[in-house]
């Protein structure tokens, strides 16, 4: 194996900022049961300072806003440019996959996960923004038994898109597939709005314009919201909340090094 791919798959087996805590405890049984009972002691004071980091809100809000503040909402663009593209049939508004989960019992909307609906409630309010555009979904089907994009697409015509305005692309696997696919069908011909997570747009936006394209970023589901409402005491605890934010953090980050360095 070369260095470059063995830098590939230690990137691709980093863990996450959980884990790291229990591997530091492991580290510590480890230095104990050998003797070294300094050693042990500075590990479990960096792993305590380290959950103390993750799970408190300074740090995690702050990595994770710098991430999703690159890019302004959509309609700050929209209502300088809405006279414009109000008619315009070479508008495609492209709805990244994140993931579903099969449940007859659901409806197509319930299926989707979190992000995946925050994507197609965007999707949505900018198609009737600009009824003339294309609504694009895509992902694949990976264990599940339809593509995300098929999903995405009924779950669309269960809240009132006409079908004549979507359009689906079941073939992409990952956001770099995703940006060559839709490459390879429509080129550069159209103008082109991206919705995706504001933390995952960074790196979407990369790999599009990897891929020769240039959209429009049209980011949603922020996890970091601006308001005037005085914050409570409790709101500076450690919470469970905040390592979820920080594993975002290391999710996008790490993924941006590994486009960097040739992975999907």
């Amino acid at each position: 194996m070369s260095i470059f791919s063995f830098f590939r798959e230690f990137i691709k087996s980093l863990p996450t900022p959980l884990s790291l805590v229990w591997l530091l405890f492991i580290a510590i049984l480890v230095f104990y049961w050998m003797g070294n009972k300094r050693t042990a002691k500075w590990v479990l004071g960096l792993s305590l300072f380290w959950l103390l980091l993750i799970s408190t809100p300074f740090v995690p809000k702050f990595l994770l806003a710098t991430l999703e503040n690159q890019n302004p909402p959509v309609q700050i663009i929209l209502e300088k440019e809405i006279q414009v593209t109000l008619q315009d049939s070479m508008v495609h508004i492209l709805v990244l996959g994140s993931g579903y989960q099969t449940d007859d019992r659901l409806s197509y909307c319930s299926q989707l996960n979190n992000s995946g609906l925050a994507r197609l409630t965007e999707g949505m309010r900018l198609q009737r923004l600009v009824p003339g555009s294309m609504l694009i979904f895509s992902g694949h089907a990976g264990i599940q038994p339809l593509p995300e994009a098929v999903v995405s697409s009924l779950a669309a015509q269960e809240l009132g898109i006409n079908q004549e305005k979507i359009a689906t692309n079941s073939r992409p696997w990952n956001t770099k597939s995703e940006a060559i696919e839709y490459f390879k069908r429509y080129g550069t011909v159209y103008k082109l709005y991206l919705v995706t997570d504001a933390a995952h747009m960074p790196r979407a936006i990369m790999h599009f314009r990897n891929a020769g394209l240039n959209p429009i970023p049209a980011p949603t589901n922020f996890n970091i919201r601006k308001n005037n409402i005085p914050k409570s005491y409790t709101n500076y605890f450690p919470s469970s909340g905040n390592i979820r934010y920080m594993e975002i953090v290391f999710l996008e980050y790490l993924g941006m090094i590994w486009a960097w360095i040739g992975g999907n």
